[in-house]
């Protein structure tokens, strides 16, 4: 996954932005976070960028794919179905850097989480 500013390789944060009812994934890098934290901060706005990102310099451990991208009130299918999109993007990511063990261990998470969406239907 590339950064959606700069155009860098091996984005491990996200933003999803609900625009009109559709749900966006905006991927960033640490570096683009970090100017977007300074332009925050300069326009004194930290606490919406907090708010908003869930990130903020110092914070031990950002947000990353997969963690937190819905919200906790979500219909479950819903929920299933947005895991199931950042559990494929994982697994590109495992195949591509060739881990294997991980990439089958996702392959077979997918493959349950899969029956459970068909199955159920939200």
């Amino acid at each position: 996954m590339r950064c959606q500013f700069c155009n860098k390789e091996r984005v491990d944060r996200v933003f999803y932005i609900n625009w009109l009812g559709t749900v966006y994934q905006v991927p960033v890098c640490a570096d683009c976070l970090r100017k977007m934290w300074n332009q925050a901060s300069a326009a004194g706005r930290t606490e919406e960028f907090k708010n908003y990102t869930g990130w903020w310099p110092g914070k031990p451990d950002p947000r990353h794919l997969g963690d937190r991208a819905f919200p906790d009130a979500a219909v479950p299918g819903l929920v299933k179905r947005r895991k199931l999109a950042a559990l494929r993007v994982r697994l590109s990511e495992a195949a591509e850097t060739e881990n294997y063990e991980e990439a089958a261990k996702l392959r077979d998470d997918i493959a349950v989480i899969e029956k459970e969406v068909c199955t159920h239907g939200n």
